[in-house]
């Protein structure tokens, strides 16, 4: 009888384990290992981070023309609400991105996320405006990417681990 009595508790037991297990996998399968997190402008207590957008938002990013693609869930104009957005490889800061528009009249020489008038697209660039050229802006935001590149190359590789990751 106690046998049996084991047998049966271990059997449970073993049921329960395996099947969490599986559960866990699907929770992990089914979340998002990158999230890009922001405080809004309006804002003024400064102690909630928002989550703008995760990858599964994302549908692909261009490396070639630095343009993300967003899925049709991500509202655009939500995009715009929040000044710095941070990404986040789960609980790690990678990097933080300046949103910026075309119309901005202020220089930004580290990452930017910017949003395009002209095509209402977003594209990640090492500064803005683009089309700075003098030696101090240049060599900035060259020295401002080295810094991140380790990180950069964290979120590329998620991106092409989730083949959200295109080259041309």
């Amino acid at each position: 009888m106690k046998t049996n009595l084991s047998f049966f508790i271990s059997f449970v037991f073993s049921f329960i384990l395996f099947n969490s297990c599986d559960f866990i996998s699907d929770l992990q399968e089914n979340s998002s290992r990158i999230s890009f997190k922001a405080k809004a402008i309006s804002d003024k207590s400064g102690n909630t981070d928002t989550i703008v957008f995760t990858s599964k938002e994302i549908k692909c990013y261009n490396d070639s023309t630095h343009e993300i693609i967003f899925n049709d869930s991500v509202p655009l104009k939500t995009i715009s609400k929040y000044g710095r957005i941070t990404c986040y490889l789960d609980a790690d800061s990678l990097f933080t991105a300046t949103q910026t528009s075309d119309i901005m009249s202020f220089i930004v020489n580290d990452l930017v996320l910017n949003h395009n008038l002209y095509d209402g697209k977003y594209y990640f660039d090492d500064g803005y405006p683009g089309w700075i050229d003098n030696v101090g802006a240049t060599t900035l935001r060259a020295q401002n990417k080295a810094k991140r590149a380790d990180a950069w190359a964290k979120f590329i590789a998620q991106l092409k681990l989730e083949g959200k990751y295109k080259s041309n």
